[in-house]
């Protein structure tokens, strides 16, 4: 394993398929990004219009036409724990490829450097400019280059609380300077964290601070696809002319290696790939890309530097041929689990009711025994309408004879076993019930029922009471 020098990087540009690759997904993911708070969606009058919204006040979440409430946090656990293994599965194939392509670090450190090429010029020139003394020119570079740094972090900053509170609101709580304090805290600290991380630490974040690089090795086996330097090919290195054969290149020990070094040049965590791999290496193939348009300038064929299997070199080195198999075990045992999961996790999230019931029990005092001998316990029912309509609900406590319930907020004259009630569209109906029971009433022999009346609705929650008996 290589190790990497804690100096400044100095990554070159560089022309390919593999920047255009990187250039792509960069800009599909910044413009989900910045443009998701933006985007509408019709819910009907008096609901919100922004299509991605985590109202805080509500609260409630909106992606689209789904409206996730509170209660549905098991289903944003269940789908980061699928994330990760989604990132096992794609480690196990080729390795730290969501490091070199979609991780926000990545995503926001190349369009830092686009803006530091675009104020100090390219590499030899920020080389230059770095080792020159201070003076206007290099302070005006320097300036204006943190002052767009600065204006990018705020915009990405900003744009997170926008996904929290309504867009246009937003912009004109900042532009007023009437923005709540977590508002202007959340956007100041994610700026602080874009500025310092891209701007700064870039490469030390990757291969110093962040722990996905060790964790991402142990998914590897000799299958695994990983950015490698075909030492049988290039060995050795050195310049040559173009017009030597390829014998006079063996008789002096040549390989297709110049031994330029755009391949480091190039990269932007600053490894020599041709050391060994790395486990530094993001995977982001760039210096395949240099190597290739060296290897075309010389007439030699490509791929000098590829992604490429343990297997493979160690064919090569046998000089028997075995392909790179990716449909393993290990690689078909994480696509049934990912499969599976995300099916299983859709079912349950679409076919969840629209209405949920949740019933505490009062504990202050346990239980209140009645003038005729009965026993009363209290309870706070919730009721969810997660619908867009109100609807009309019946609770009613199901048990052995002589049961009675009310509800403190509905209820006049002799009570009974039901109650009807009607809950606002998208709302929490709460309510105080109490139920009485005989003495010798058994703790779990109680149920409450929440139906809709004309619907089909219907929730059953049992009910603990407690007697003195019992007690």
């Amino acid at each position: 394993m290589s190790t990497v020098a804690l100096s400044k990087v100095y990554p070159k540009s560089v022309k390919g398929a593999f920047r255009r690759a990187k250039d792509g997904i960069s800009l599909l993911l910044l413009t989900i990004y910045f443009v998701g708070p933006w985007l509408r969606w019709d819910r009907g009058p008096g609901a919100t219009g922004q299509a991605i919204l985590m109202d805080l006040e509500a609260p409630r979440g909106h992606v689209f036409g789904l409206e996730i409430w509170p209660q549905d946090i098991h289903y944003l656990a269940a789908a980061l724990i699928l994330g990760v293994l989604a990132l096992f599965a794609t480690a196990s194939l080729a390795g730290r490829v969501w490091c070199g392509f979609a991780c926000p670090q990545t995503v926001f450190t190349d369009l830092f450097v686009r803006i530091e090429r675009l104020f100090e010029g390219e590499r030899a020139a920020r080389m230059r400019l770095d080792a020159q003394p201070w003076s206007v020119g290099k302070a005006l570079r320097k300036a204006g280059k943190h002052v767009a740094w600065a204006a990018l972090s705020l915009a990405f900053g900003m744009t997170f609380t926008f996904y929290f509170v309504e867009a246009p609101q937003a912009v004109a709580e900042f532009a007023t300077l009437s923005a709540g304090p977590w508002m202007v805290t959340a956007a100041l600290t994610l700026a602080a964290t874009a500025y310092i991380l891209a701007g700064w630490a870039r490469e030390q974040m990757c291969n110093s601070m962040c722990p996905w690089p060790r964790i991402q090795s142990t998914m590897l086996d000799d299958h695994s696809l990983v950015v490698t330097y075909r030492a049988d090919r290039g060995e050795g290195r050195g310049p040559r002319r173009k017009s030597q054969t390829a014998g006079q290149r063996f008789a002096a020990g040549l390989g297709d290696c110049i031994d330029c070094r755009q391949c480091v040049q190039v990269c932007p965590i600053g490894i020599d790939i041709r050391q060994g791999v790395s486990a530094d290496c993001i995977n982001c193939g760039l210096c395949i890309d240099a190597c290739d348009s060296i290897m075309a300038g010389i007439g030699q064929p490509p791929k000098l530097i590829a992604f490429d299997s343990f297997a493979n070199q160690a064919a090569r080195t046998r000089q028997q041929p075995q392909p790179t198999r990716l449909l393993r075990p290990k690689a078909i045992a994480f696509a049934a689990v990912l499969v599976l999961g995300m099916a299983g996790l859709l079912a349950t999230f679409v076919s969840r009711s629209s209405l949920e019931v949740a019933v505490l029990q009062e504990r202050a005092p346990l239980f209140v025994t009645l003038a005729d001998g009965s026993i009363r316990n209290s309870y706070t029912v919730k009721v969810s309408n997660k619908a867009n309509q109100a609807r009309a609900l019946e609770i009613a406590v199901e048990g052995p004879d002589g049961l009675s319930m009310r509800l403190l907020e509905t209820a006049e004259g002799a009570a009974g076993t039901t109650e009807r009630v009607v809950v606002p569209a998208d709302a929490v109906g709460d309510y105080r019930m109490f139920v009485a029971a005989p003495a010798d009433i058994a703790a779990d022999a109680l149920r409450v029922v929440v139906r809709e009346i004309d619907g089909e609705a219907a929730v059953s929650r049992p009910l603990t009471f407690f007697t003195p008996r019992a007690h």
